[in-house]
């Protein structure tokens, strides 16, 4: 690691229905904590989480919005700078699935980044009264490029391992995206470097051009002169 206490920096916005348990992955992720008893969230919260996977340390910045639709030009402002997008549903009501589709995307599509990663969360998955089938949520997220888990806020599972696989994720288009950066610099020195020397070598032909052009005229000048001193003797 660097000098900092973490490599990479990622803002995650955790958005759904209200009543999907949102705040519950929330407190499961970052301070492994739950609760049946959960005030519903007025406009926005937030909590950092810090991880290290393959020995680079993460720290994570997720913010959790309300799910109302009173609080949502409020929290439509959070979207912006967000490196994921983290959508969740309720696996025990059909509703909050298809309001990703006919909403919550809709909010994607306007606020977020254009780049930003999706990561698709069914929750509940310990409740028995499951209306929403997991082979169904796999094909739209892959339509969708999502990345794809069902968890329980309540037992923990496939919590951590949903948000470490996005995070990888972002460490890796990360490490991408300044890869890219210093192979472009690289091109550029290189072309700056190619102009010069092109420039150097047309310099060189240029003298090598004018020192022939010296070279034969001063032959034609001494020819000249020869001429003249004959024509002078037979004189």
């Amino acid at each position: 690691m660097s000098n900092r206490e973490y490599d990479y920096l990622f803002k995650l916005v955790i958005i759904g229905n209200s009543g999907v348990g949102k705040s519950a992955l929330l407190l499961r992720f970052a301070d492994d904590t739950f609760s049946e008893n959960y005030i519903t969230t007025i406009g926005v919260d937030f909590r950092f989480k810090s991880l290290k996977v393959d020995n680079k340390g993460l720290k994570l910045q997720i913010w959790d919005t309300a799910g109302q639709e009173r609080f949502r030009t409020i929290t439509n402002a959070y979207y912006k700078g967000a490196d994921a997008i983290v959508i969740v549903y309720d696996t025990t009501c059909q509703q909050s699935f298809d309001d990703i589709e006919k909403f919550w995307l809709n909010e994607i599509e306007s606020y977020a980044e254009k780049n930003a990663e999706l990561l698709l969360l069914g929750n509940k998955s310990d409740l028995n009264a499951k209306q929403v089938q997991s082979e169904r949520v796999q094909e739209y997220a892959q339509k969708r490029n999502m990345v794809f888990f069902e968890t329980s806020a309540k037992t923990a599972d496939g919590v951590e391992e949903a948000f470490k696989k996005i995070a990888i994720k972002l460490m890796a288009k990360r490490d991408q995206l300044v890869q890219d950066k210093k192979n472009k610099r690289k091109q550029q020195r290189q072309s700056s470097t190619s102009s010069q020397r092109t420039e150097e070598s047309l310099t060189t032909s240029d003298r090598k051009q004018e020192d022939e052009q010296k070279n034969v005229n001063l032959w034609s000048a001494k020819s000249t002169e020869k001429e003249q001193e004959t024509q002078q003797c037979q004189c």
